[in-house]
């Protein structure tokens, strides 16, 4: 079963957590493209008054062509649920975000959120973060390298600016992301905190005790895993 058809296993049970009149955070990533039409239809077909909370600009044009009502971050008092994908989720739910260069606003609106929730597909369960996907840092431009740098000398692994064809890709803030090839188990708080002191820093892709609940498509069926479950 491809990847897709995964993904589109999850979307019922995902929307299915919200209810008439929330505030809704809304994610990145090609999951959340497939998504934000199911928003769309709580609100067209079933009548719910919803308010969209996006995490990046490519969502919010997503959602405004679908006639979501939305909403800036500072205008809204809070956020009842967010939902968004994720690149790596390990056994404590933990995650890797960032593959859609929106993780600084996602990270603003999943944290903000009464209730987070993930979906993905089964590619997405990892043994430790970083297994298979590289960790994003989103970094201002001024310092990159020198980031960088600090970065490969501390926990000497491969440290490259994300590039889109041959110009440096340019975040939703103006900034560039560095992809950081971890390659091995390390301890993603102890990394995070690290990072995150670094002059330049703006957040990294750690989405650490964040995740009430991860909804999973599989080759079996939907699989929830929730937090409560897990501790």
């Amino acid at each position: 079963m491809s990847n897709k058809r995964l993904k589109l296993m999850t979307l019922d049970e995902a929307v299915s957590r919200i209810e008439d009149g929330m505030t809704v955070g809304i994610g990145t990533g090609s999951t959340v493209e497939l998504l934000v039409p199911k928003i769309a239809g709580l609100i067209h077909e079933k009548g719910y008054q919803l308010i969209g909370v996006c995490t990046s600009e490519r969502t919010e044009n997503q959602a405004k062509s679908l006639n979501i009502p939305i909403a800036h971050i500072n205008d809204v008092q809070h956020i009842d649920i967010a939902i968004d994908g994720a690149d790596e989720i390990d056994p404590k739910l933990n995650l890797i975000k960032g593959g859609g260069g929106a993780l600084f606003r996602e990270k603003v609106v999943d944290t903000f959120a009464d209730r987070f929730i993930v979906i993905a597909d089964q590619s997405k369960l990892v043994d430790y973060l970083g297994q298979t996907f590289k960790l994003p840092v989103e970094v201002d431009r001024f310092n990159w390298k020198q980031v960088a740098q600090l970065i490969e000398k501390k926990y000497e692994i491969e440290v490259t600016r994300r590039m889109m064809e041959h110009t440096p890709f340019i975040t939703d803030n103006g900034n560039y992301i560095l992809d950081c090839a971890l390659n091995r188990e390390i301890d993603p708080y102890q990394v995070h905190e690290f990072l995150i002191h670094l002059v330049g820093v703006l957040e990294t892709g750690y989405f650490l005790d964040t995740v009430e609940e991860a909804i999973v498509g599989t080759e079996q069926g939907v699989k929830l895993i929730k937090l409560s479950d897990i501790k």
